[in-house]
């Protein structure tokens, strides 16, 4: 029961984290307009930020939310509000443009999860739904975080990288431009999906 749990939970998590959200979707406009090199103290704050929200599910959130509703409401807002602005920062840097003449900071990286309500949406899941009632929650939540730190880091990598890759072989401006609106708006589409939540 415990294994069949947690493998579920693996598929899950797996699903959530190499789809398109705000910290793929940001990795890759970054990526493509500064190189994931200079980006890297922008993925290592997503990281911290990741971690913070992976082991708030792990010790409860969801009944937190429950208990205080307006505080998750918001939360989306204030998130939906942050998505929104850097959405427009990504869009109009354009993959090299001024706007990314240097990679956005740890801290900017590390407020990115945490204002996410899509990402509290998937962990508060994650240690309800893929938890088995019969074996001991310590185990269990230990191994989805390490499995939802390890999919978080190989496919917010993998995003920058593609990113990377677009810097280095699509040299069209026009092109870069249309890649770096269209991420935008999918990363807007994607938290506001969450609002109705």
């Amino acid at each position: 029961m415990f294994t069949e749990a947690l493998l579920l939970g693996a598929l899950f998590i797996a699903t959530m984290s190499f789809t398109p959200g705000p910290a793929n979707l940001s990795l890759l406009s970054v990526g493509a307009s500064v190189g994931l090199a200079r980006a890297l103290p922008y993925l290592f704050g997503i990281w911290a930020g990741g971690f913070f929200v992976i082991a708030a599910g792990a010790l409860g959130l969801g009944a937190l939310f429950v208990a205080w509703p307006e505080a998750y409401l918001a939360l989306k807002f204030f998130g939906f509000a942050y998505i929104c602005w850097l959405g427009w920062r990504l869009a109009r840097a354009g993959f090299g443009g001024a706007a990314f003449e240097a990679a956005p900071s740890f801290w900017a990286g590390l407020l990115l999860h945490p204002v996410n309500p899509k990402a509290y949406v998937q962990n508060v899941m994650v240690f309800t739904a893929f938890v088995a009632p019969a074996a001991p929650y310590g185990p269990q939540a230990a191994a989805l975080v390490c499995i939802s730190m390890g999919a978080m880091m190989m496919a917010t990598s993998l995003w920058g990288i593609g990113g990377d890759a677009i810097r280095r072989f699509v040299r069209e401006p026009r092109i870069m431009r249309a890649i770096a609106v269209a991420a935008s708006a999918l990363m807007v589409a994607s938290v506001g999906a969450a609002l109705v939540l």
